[in-house]
């Protein structure tokens, strides 16, 4: 037993280091955004119905202020901004126009790291708040929407299998192709508007 000992040779793995960088880049919009945040309001009325608490049946007045107010996402400390993972989502669909068969939106969910959110949100910037009227079929809908929009995204991601080249094509891609917001080219369902549309204009 003690020669077996004396055999067994030690194995010694190498482990290789997550090689980490950082950049922040500054986007652009290039179309109007439109925000349509779910409502807190409609939450509670959606969780009192399936609790089958009563309501009463008497219609309320429709409060258009009240409506587009609540559809704008705010930060905890009153700055208004939009989900950051609507810019990660877009990045993992444009892997299907940028880079070979091993660039994936799998690559693009684990390597890269959005960090300078507040309370899930990208702060932005804007030179003009207004409220746009559409319909959805018979409905009129008033929808917050904001001209000249900015924002900086910080990015954290994996050197080792992404660049910040990679980064910021991809991010002009998802801008071009998906956008976010409402009425934005790539939404669910399809898509079918031209808001929301947005381009990289500095990274470091």
């Amino acid at each position: 037993m003690e020669t077996k000992k004396q055999d067994e040779k030690k194995i010694e793995v190498a482990l290789q280091p997550i090689s980490v960088g950082d950049i922040i880049v500054k986007i652009k919009g290039t179309s109007d955004l439109i925000m349509d945040r779910f409502p807190d309001q409609a939450k509670r009325d959606i969780l009192a119905k399936q609790a089958g608490i009563s309501k009463s049946n008497k219609k309320k007045v429709r409060d258009v202020k009240a409506e587009t107010r609540d559809a704008v996402h705010i930060t905890s400390s009153g700055k208004i901004g939009f989900p950051s993972f609507a810019w990660k989502k877009g990045m993992m669909e444009a892997t299907s126009f940028v880079g070979d068969k091993f660039f994936s939106k799998k690559l693009v969910s684990g390597a890269i790291k959005i960090t300078n959110m507040e309370d899930g949100l990208i702060p932005i910037q804007f030179k003009k708040q207004y409220v746009l009227e559409h319909s959805i079929g018979a409905n009129t809908k008033f929808s917050p929407a904001f001209k000249d929009w900015s924002c900086e995204l910080h990015i954290r991601f994996d050197k080792n299998n992404i660049t910040a080249q990679d980064i910021t094509t991809l991010l002009n891609y998802a801008g071009f192709y998906s956008g976010i917001g409402s009425w934005r080219p790539k939404g669910s369902g399809g898509g079918s508007g031209e808001y929301g549309t947005y381009q990289v204009a500095t990274s470091k």
